[in-house]
């Protein structure tokens, strides 16, 4: 995986020093469910005591649960929770159900930072990530990039 972001291994390291390592030695998720990260889960399971709900749910993401953070984000009514939901939904492969969380976002400060970005328009990524799945494209990995980028984003808003 990429290195993470000086600003999101400042977060984690906040929550736990741990987590830095966990998360740097992670390949890049996989845009569908993908297998579990058995380190990340693990570590979710034994220490995320202090996590905040939204922390928790996009850390199960990262992990492959997403079952366990979709249980999470659909009880979280804010747009952040909103954003997490739809993440959670395109990579189950519900791209309907994506694309309608991510209308309920609105004006996301991450959306608008992403929209400058090879990103896009959150809709566009979706079908972007339906048909580079659907397909077996080469455009995976450059969608498994966008997604990190997407995770790192909202995870520590400050970037």
């Amino acid at each position: 995986m990429p290195k993470p972001d000086a600003a999101v291994t400042g977060e984690l390291q906040k929550l736990a020093p741990e987590l830095v390592a966990i998360v740097t030695a992670m390949p890049l998720p996989e845009l569908d469910v993908g297998p579990l990260h058995a380190p990340l889960a693990k570590w979710l399971k034994t220490d995320a005591g202090t996590l905040s709900a939204l922390q928790k749910c996009g850390l199960l993401l990262l992990s492959g649960q997403l079952d366990a953070s979709h249980e999470i984000s659909q009880s979280i009514e804010t747009p952040d929770g909103s954003f997490w939901h739809g993440i959670m939904h395109r990579r189950e492969g519900d791209f309907w159900n994506a694309k309608y969380w991510f209308r309920k976002i609105g004006k996301h400060p991450v959306l608008i930072h992403l929209t400058q970005t090879k990103y896009g328009d959150a809709s566009a990524f979706v079908d972007r990530v339906e048909q580079a799945t659907a397909s077996n494209e080469f455009d995976i990995e450059a969608c498994k990039k966008l997604q990190w980028q997407e995770w790192q984003a909202l995870f520590c808003p400050k970037l």
